[in-house]
């Protein structure tokens, strides 16, 4: 499923949505690349302090948390990718609070010019 969500800008980005435990588990793991205007959409079932880690997963990403407002409540820039080899101890881990989180490839975050507090339009 997907849905398209509309940035500060006006720019509009249909992203994959991940509602279900198992859908959220596997997140973007297995990935060789993303096109420059993919997302990934992270749904919870209530408001809470979150914890990523990129265990298999093999792109570079941003993170931005979203509370329920849909209003950014934090920013994880470039979050480095793991590698086949790379032990469980050296996997990027990254975390923030609220409802959503958005992935989007590194980078793309500060080229959307996303910031604390703006707020993301999207429907479910």
């Amino acid at each position: 499923p997907t849905t398209v969500l509309t940035l500060p800008s006006g720019a509009k980005l249909e992203v994959e949505l991940a509602r279900t435990p198992v859908a959220r588990e596997k997140g973007l793991m297995y990935r060789r690349k993303l096109a420059e205007d993919y997302g990934m959409l992270f749904v919870f079932e209530r408001e809470q302090p979150l914890l990523f880690w990129m265990k298999n997963t093999f792109v570079d990403l941003d993170m931005v948390f979203l509370d329920t407002e849909r209003r950014i409540t934090g920013i994880a820039h470039e979050v480095p990718k793991s590698n086949d080899d790379t032990p469980e101890s050296a996997v990027a881990r990254r975390g923030g609070f609220g409802l959503f989180v958005l992935e989007l490839p590194a980078g793309a975050a500060r080229r959307y010019g996303l910031e604390k507090g703006q707020v993301l339009g999207f429907s479910l």
